[in-house]
Formats: C-alpha cells, sequence, structure tokens
C-alpha cells in the first residue's frame, strides 16, 4: 500500500515540477525575474509583497511554487527510505532528486543575488541560464528515474549491451547541448526581438551585433542534428532490443523528437 501510493505521489512531483519549469519560462521570457529586486528568499525585503507590481507578482508566484517543489521533493525523499527496501533503486533516484532540488534552489537565488536577471545580456547571464538549464533537466530525469523504478523496481543493464550504452550517452548529452544552446537563443530573442524574420536573419549574421544575436544562428543546426542522430539511435535500440516496450518507447521518442524540431 505505501508503495502505491508512492509511486503515485512520485509521479504527481514530476508533473507539478514541470508545471514549475513551464512557468519559470514565463517568468524569463516576460522578463520578471527581477520582479524582487535582489532579495532572496524575500521578495524587495518582504515576506509578502504589499501592492506588487505585476512583474513581482509572477516572480513571486515563481519562488512560491518553487519552495513548494523542494518540500515536495523533500518529501520524496524521505518516503522512499520508509516505503522501499535498502538498496532499493527507488532510493538512489530520490537522493539524487534531493541533491538537484537544493542546487536548483542554489542556481536560482545566484540568478537573482548577482542580478542575472531582467535585461542583464552579459556572457555571465548566458552561462548561468545555461547551468541553469542543464540543472533542470537533470533533476527532470532524476525524478522520471525515481518514479520509474519505484513503478518497477528494475535497474537496467549496461554492462555487456557492446554500443548501446555509448548510443544512450551520446543521446543524452546531444540533447544537453541543445537544450543550453535553445535556453541561450531564447534569451537572445528576449533581449534582442527582431521586427520581423529578414531583420532576424540580418542581425543572425552581422559580426557587429550582440553575442547573444549572433548565437542565434547557432541553435537551429544542432537541434536538427541532434533530432537526427538521437532519432536514429532509438531506431538502432529499438532493433537491437525487439521488446514491445522498447519498441514502443523507441518509436515515441522519435516521434517527441518530431514534434520538437517542428514547435522550434
Amino acid at each position: 500500500m505505501k508503495q502505491t501510493a508512492y509511486i503515485r505521489y512520485s509521479w504527481g512531483v514530476l508533473g507539478y515540477t514541470i508545471a514549475v519549469i513551464l512557468w519559470g519560462a514565463y517568468v524569463r521570457a516576460t522578463g520578471s525575474g527581477a520582479g524582487c529586486g535582489s532579495h532572496w528568499p524575500l521578495c524587495n525585503g518582504e515576506v509578502i509583497p504589499i501592492s506588487p507590481r505585476i512583474e513581482t507578482l509572477v516572480e513571486f508566484t515563481h519562488r512560491v511554487s518553487s519552495g513548494l517543489t523542494l518540500v515536495l521533493v523533500v518529501g520524496l525523499v524521505i518516503w522512499a527510505f520508509v516505503a522501499f527496501p535498502g538498496r532499493h533503486p527507488a532510493r538512489l533516484g530520490a537522493c539524487v532528486s534531493g541533491i538537484l532540488v537544493m542546487s536548483e534552489v542554489a542556481v536560482g537565488a545566484g540568478l537573482v543575488y548577482f542580478e542575472l536577471v531582467a535585461g542583464n545580456a552579459s556572457a555571465a547571464r548566458a552561462i548561468a541560464i545555461a547551468v541553469h538549464l542543464v540543472n533542470t533537466f537533470l533533476l527532470l530525469g532524476a525524478l522520471t528515474l525515481t518514479a520509474w523504478w519505484a513503478s518497477s523496481g528494475v535497474l537496467p543493464v549496461l554492462r555487456n549491451q557492446g554500443r548501446l550504452p555509448w548510443i544512450i550517452g551520446l543521446s543524452l548529452a546531444g540533447v544537453l547541448i541543445v537544450g543550453m544552446s535553445g535556453a541561450v537563443t531564447a534569451l537572445g530573442d528576449t533581449l534582442f526581438p527582431a521586427s520581423s524574420l529578414a531583420q532576424g536573419v540580418q542581425e543572425d549574421l552581422s559580426p557587429v551585433t550582440h553575442f547573444l544575436v549572433r548565437l542565434r544562428v547557432v541553435h537551429p543546426f544542432l537541434a536538427v542534428l541532434v533530432a537526427l542522430g538521437a532519432g536514429a539511435g532509438a531506431l538502432f535500440v529499438r532493433d537491437l532490443k525487439p521488446e514491445a516496450a522498447t519498441r514502443r518507447l523507441a518509436l515515441s521518442l522519435v516521434g517527441l523528437f518530431g514534434i520538437q524540431l517542428a514547435a522550434g
């Protein structure tokens, strides 16, 4: 009974965390990251902002929802040690999730303290955004594995699997790199919006524009390259391991890459 409830809870935490991340993207897109000033964890020096602006409400909501994520993940860790026996993989996933949610909070606080928000167009902000994105991806991965392992209790076997570990590792690394370039590209689009496609292309290719603008041209090529490579890798794994679940997941992954490219 405890394990069944934990499985539901772990998938619920994953879904909630995705919603928080999407709201965080909205914070960046609207330039509301400085809505609480350089104060953290307080908002403009107040526990609850009085007469807040729209930007303050957006940022404050993100902080509150992120704080709840921390509480939920801490609960995930504690409950894993109650619900599962020693050396169960769900415990490992929960502990890694706990570490990553702490680093997620630390990175978010650093963005505020060092004022790497709002209209800041420095290289330091671009690096911080990329690091933030990688940590977020790793957190989502850890939460997903926690829920998956809680549901199945089975660790993947990577030894004596030929090229399989390399395919998976390179695909994951490629996705992280594309995510980093996408985060920096989105930052450039937010800070230096183009009024038309023609103007955007002209600015992307100009040697005198801001580096965040020039980097925008790199992301589409990286995205296509990684999508094709990872998609081919997924099909290779499907043929290597022709079980029904593997085939279903591989085809789903290829479909998701296609949707992602179309959306981009």
